[in-house]
């Protein structure tokens, strides 16, 4: 008896030494039994849970910047009546207001473009209408002074006064008489000599008109302008194009189109829209 009772005794305490090692280099973990599980009530396992998530939001909110979300979106408010007005006094001016740079850079370009060609279409039109004064003064011998453009026309058509006054008064007898004085006096010392003036004539009166189609330009600048501000304004107040004039505007597309050079100088505007 005494032999067991110290047999058992000594593999326990060698039991004890063994998981005292065992202790001190792994941790062993059992599972809980469900026996020692807490108990919940009816409602109090589910706030367990949604304190659960509110600990997990408040981390996630914690972690991202401060400053608007992803969700948030700018909300700017423009006047388009504004935008309407400023682009018909100057091109460009009702985009620089809603913030679209870009397009009004194009508009103010295309506008400082226009008056430009205004401007130097009838520079050289006057420059070709001096030349071919001066031509007719000494190709013709005519007294330029108090003379209309309808004396200068006639010139290119009748070798002298006396062919006008005849042949010219019968195929338009409304024209006036030109009378028998110094005044009135021209002729032409060759045929070539007349085609050059003709010429000369065509070509500043060519240029005369290309500066008013340039100011049709300047015009049609204007009006497009506007109603190109117009839409943008609708289009940045109201970004994600829900509402039904948005959706239609973006469908539509302008093209527009000017020559200004040429025996006939046009413009013209192409608007397409997708269906």
């Amino acid at each position: 008896m005494k032999f067991r009772k110290m047999l058992l005794l000594g593999m326990a305490s060698s039991m004890l030494v063994i998981l005292g090692h065992l202790g001190a280099g792994a941790r062993i973990e059992l599972k809980t039994s469900p026996l020692f599980m807490p108990v919940y009530s009816a409602g109090q396992e589910f706030d367990e849970f949604d304190n659960q998530k509110e600990d997990k939001k408040d981390k996630k909110d914690k972690q991202q910047p401060k400053g608007k979300t992803e969700l948030e979106t700018p909300t700017r408010s423009f006047s388009k009546t504004k935008a309407v007005l400023l682009s018909l006094i100057l091109p460009g001016a009702g985009h620089y207001y809603i913030g679209e740079k870009g397009r009004a850079e194009a508009f103010m370009g295309a506008e400082a473009v226009a008056w430009a060609g205004v401007l130097a279409f009838h520079i050289y039109g006057q420059w070709k209408e001096d030349d071919y004064i001066r031509y007719a003064e000494e190709h013709a011998g005519i007294d330029p002074a108090g003379k209309n453009d309808n004396f200068f026309k006639n010139l290119t058509f009748y070798g002298n006064r006396y062919e006008y006054n005849t042949a010219g008064r019968i195929i338009e007898p409304s024209a006036p008489y030109y009378p028998n004085t110094p005044s009135y006096y021209w002729q032409w010392d060759s045929r070539d000599a007349r085609a050059a003036y003709r010429a000369m004539r065509n070509s500043s009166k060519s240029a005369f008109r290309k500066a008013t189609f340039m100011i049709g330009v300047a015009v049609f600048n204007r009006i497009f302008s506007s109603i190109d501000a117009f839409r943008m304004a609708k289009k940045v107040a109201t970004p994600e194009g829900k509402d039904e004039f948005s959706s239609t505007q973006e469908k539509l597309k302008f093209k527009f189109k000017a020559n200004p050079f040429g025996h006939n100088p046009s413009v013209g505007l192409t608007v397409t829209r997708q269906f």
